[in-house]
């Protein structure tokens, strides 16, 4: 197993977690239950803005340890089109 395929496994199981349900479910409520980026209401994603990695361990934060202003919802072809054509900026906290 390739480190990148360790952490996307890992990444994986992170959003099974209960506190990234929670917190996923909070967004969904607070963006009214539709994607941000064309209205849609169904197959809806919570989204990062930026990734954040701990600056001295190198560690990602889990999903559930951003605030709430780096997430929004999206709906699934919107979050695929954003992958495809942008690059997620990444902050070292």
């Amino acid at each position: 197993m390739t480190p990148i395929q360790s952490t996307k496994e890992a990444y994986q199981e992170s959003l099974i977690d209960p506190r990234w349900k929670s917190l996923r479910q909070k967004i969904i409520r607070r963006d009214r239950y539709q994607c941000q980026c064309c209205g849609s209401t169904s197959q809806l994603h919570v989204h990062h803005r930026q990734y954040h990695r701990h600056k001295h361990s190198g560690e990602w934060l889990k999903p559930w340890e951003y605030s709430p202003q780096f997430l929004v919802t999206l709906c699934d072809t919107c979050h695929r089109a954003g992958h495809q054509h942008y690059s997620i900026p990444i902050k070292d906290i």
